[in-house]
């Protein structure tokens, strides 16, 4: 199984830059890639423009300059049935898949939509976020990408967040009545962890279904509010650094067959840019721990890996 990393967090640190991007992650040790269209929608009006091609021709000539194999994408930061009934996200996310499939990933990861102003019940959050998916597999169809829909939302959803895509079961409703060969599941490993789930069990309960995955660890469930308040603990940090059992995520790919990259979404130390944003002279200094970061993302990856014997180089 090959390695992979996002380049989002990387984005950030090189003035969004495509290809610094890519060379980042090249240094860091990766030759496959999840290219992520999640903020660059806000902050890069290119992508809404005519020249938008320019960016994908971007991506391809730095893919082939530092020889990385994009594999997975993920669709900009947006509500498909939110207060705008999903006017922006059907701008942004079409033409998200274009780029990523022209950019030459086999899959695009999207979110489940969410109520902005009101609790939805189970039922309409499912039929609402069915017809969404719909209304996106003709893209996906001329394009040749897969949809990959993501688990996100507490545990409690119906109390905490109104958003049903926390188990498998959730998604396997989903994905298996919108029925196309294009619409699969990406099992966010770390989501889960904070929701306290059996990742073996869920995982191997997708099945065939799991086409993708994001991977990065976290402290899991806490219910540290002493109101009962489930407080969030999505962390995005380091593999091995926190609590997730990687033993259950490695044995559940092996066992249902999984033919994806070990895709990490590790976004910190993002505090880091944060705290140096204001100092330009200290902007290369924040590139290079950043790429030590990556650097150690790779190496804990080649570690998880090797444990099973499976890892490709």
């Amino acid at each position: 199984m090959f390695l992979s990393q996002t380049n989002g967090p990387a984005l950030y640190y090189y003035g969004f830059d495509p290809t610094k991007s890519i060379e980042h992650l090249s240094k860091a040790g990766f030759r496959y890639c999840d290219i992520s269209f999640f903020t660059v929608f806000k902050t890069c009006p290119i992508y809404f423009s005519d020249d938008y091609m320019k960016v994908v021709e971007e991506y391809r000539e730095a893919l082939k300059k530092y020889n990385m194999t994009p594999v997975q994408s993920h669709e900009p930061a947006g509500n498909s049935i939110g207060d705008d009934n999903g006017e922006y996200y059907m701008k942004k996310t079409p033409r998200s898949i274009e780029m990523a499939a022209k950019i030459g990933c086999r899959s695009i990861t999207i979110h489940p939509g969410t109520a902005n102003k009101y609790a939805l019940t189970r039922e309409e959050f499912v039929e609402k976020n069915i017809s969404v998916i719909r209304k996106l597999v003709p893209y996906a169809e001329e394009y040749g990408i897969e949809l990959l829909l993501e688990n996100i939302g507490f545990r409690d959803a119906s109390q905490f967040t109104g958003v049903y895509t926390t188990t498998a079961q959730d998604l396997i409703d989903i994905v298996d009545e919108v029925n196309h060969p294009l619409v699969a599941v990406n099992w966010d490993v770390g989501h889960a962890h904070c929701n306290g789930l059996d990742e073996y069990a869920e995982m191997t309960k997708l099945g065939h279904l799991l086409h993708g995955i994001h991977v990065h660890d976290n402290l899991g469930f806490q219910n540290l509010d002493n109101k009962g308040t489930t407080l969030e603990g999505d962390m995005h940090t380091l593999p091995l650094f926190c609590s997730l059992d990687y033993d259950a995520v490695v044995r559940a790919l092996i066992d249902t067959g999984y033919k994806g990259t070990f895709n990490f979404e590790v976004d910190a130390p993002q505090k880091l840019l944060r705290f140096t944003e204001k100092r330009e002279d200290l902007s290369e200094r924040a590139q290079t721990i950043r790429l030590s970061v990556d650097k150690l993302v790779y190496e804990l990856g080649c570690l998880i890996l090797q444990k099973y014997n499976i890892l490709e180089e």
